[in-house]
């Protein structure tokens, strides 16, 4: 599977659309978006989901694997895909586990978050998630409310709403998290995107 990156520079490219114009439509700016196409960044999901919203396709375009998709996706341990490198920097790492998946809807991942001192940002994306906690004890934050999970909780809730997962008393957490998006589709010769309102030149991921 080519990186992240280079699949979502060959999309913009593919659908003609400047990093001007991406970093309008998505809401980041425009130098993220560079520093992300070099490598210099890797993207978190819920950058990922405002990315295939301005590009006109799903998140699973960003996973699709050279090899031919099938219909019945085995992923062992071994075969999960590594997406972030630098994942400290907002708190987690994350693996794709159904890549080889043709047209599927939802997009798992097994997700490790670190021990950080650092204030982990809150995200917000399109859609809703499911998160199920493997191993660990993690904080999660819905809106004002916070939450403590621990192996064996699970937690569904409307994405768009912000929140945040953080791993708790200074040990890594490992969970399950499983992301369902609308389908935002960008008909070709349709009316441009604007920024989303209040964003003025773009804002950090």
């Amino acid at each position: 599977m080519r990186n992240i990156e280079i699949k979502i520079r060959e999309i913009r490219r593919r659908k003609k659309i400047t990093l001007d114009t991406l970093a309008q439509w998505s809401g980041l700016t425009k130098g993220y978006l560079s520093k992300l196409e070099r490598g210099l960044k890797s993207p978190p999901i819920s950058t990922l989901s405002k990315l295939a919203d301005a590009l006109g396709v799903e998140i699973a375009e960003f996973f699709k694997s050279d090899s031919p998709p099938v219909q019945c996706a085995v992923v062992t341990r071994e075969q999960r895909r590594a997406i972030t490198r630098d994942g400290v920097s907002f708190g987690y790492s994350y693996e794709s586990i159904a890549y080889p998946k043709a047209n599927r809807h939802m997009e798992p991942f097994v997700i490790t978050l670190v021990p950080t001192e650092k204030e982990t940002p809150i995200m917000s994306h399109q859609g809703e998630e499911m998160i199920y906690v493997l191993k660990g004890k993690l904080e999660f934050l819905y809106r004002q409310e916070r939450y403590v999970l621990r192996e064996g909780d699970c937690v569904y809730f409307d994405s768009g709403e912000p929140h945040r997962a953080k791993a708790l008393d200074g040990k890594e957490a490992k969970a399950l998290s499983v992301i369902l998006s609308p389908r935002k589709v960008k008909k070709a010769g349709g009316e441009p995107r604007t920024a989303s309102p209040g964003r003025k030149g773009g804002v950090k991921p």
